[in-house]
């Protein structure tokens, strides 16, 4: 009776090891959803949205993880079976983009969806074109943002649209004083690149 009881039992403990695994319920994907709206606070439907793991990634635009998604009629795409960490994405719209909101505050949850709103904002460019020999400072708004070489140009990408003051001051080259000249309250416009070269106005 004993041995007949100690198979039966040996069965069921045989019978619940391939019958159990079969009812656990997998982890849910740790999951990144973005809902993107446009800047008149409608959803963005059609943008495409491009997903990185690292801020470096993101401005070389290197790595990117899986392909490019693209939203629904809601404005979302969802990113699924990522690691929990941060992310940043670039998304575009015609002229519209993300420039402003590009990354989750911080890690994805573990086993998760993680829900973000982005919103888009319009954009443009600014391009300098030095024709002199002579290196240049450049500003933009009363602040230094770069030196450009002689017979080089460089372009600004993503920049909110408005109101800009451009200066360039030249370095070196000159006899008695440098060339200094301002473009004042250029108005940059959606998709737009506006253009300055110097020293000619």
């Amino acid at each position: 009776m004993k041995k007949l009881l100690a198979v039966i039992l040996a069965l069921f403990v045989f019978i619940a090891v391939l019958i159990l695994p079969g009812c656990r319920k997998d982890n849910p994907p740790t999951a990144l959803e973005i809902t993107v709206i446009d800047n008149m606070g409608s959803a963005s439907v059609g943008a495409s949205v491009r997903l990185y793991s690292s801020q470096s990634d993101w401005s070389n635009n290197t790595n990117q993880i899986g392909i490019t998604l693209y939203t629904n009629v809601s404005g979302r795409v969802r990113f699924s079976n990522l690691l929990p960490i941060q992310y940043y994405w670039f998304i575009e719209n015609g002229c519209l983009n993300n420039s402003n909101s590009t990354s989750t505050a911080s890690a994805l949850m573990s086993n998760a969806t993680t829900t973000v709103p982005t919103v888009l904002g319009q954009t443009g460019a600014i391009e300098f074109i030095n024709n002199s020999s002579n290196p240049y400072h450049v500003y933009i708004n009363g602040s230094f943002s770069f030196d450009l070489a002689g017979g080089y140009t460089q372009t600004i990408y993503d920049l909110a649209t408005g109101y800009y003051v451009v200066r360039v001051l030249q370095i070196s080259g000159y006899v008695i004083s440098p060339t200094d000249i301002s473009w004042q309250a250029y108005s940059l416009e959606c998709g737009v690149t506006a253009q300055y070269t110097f020293p000619n106005k």
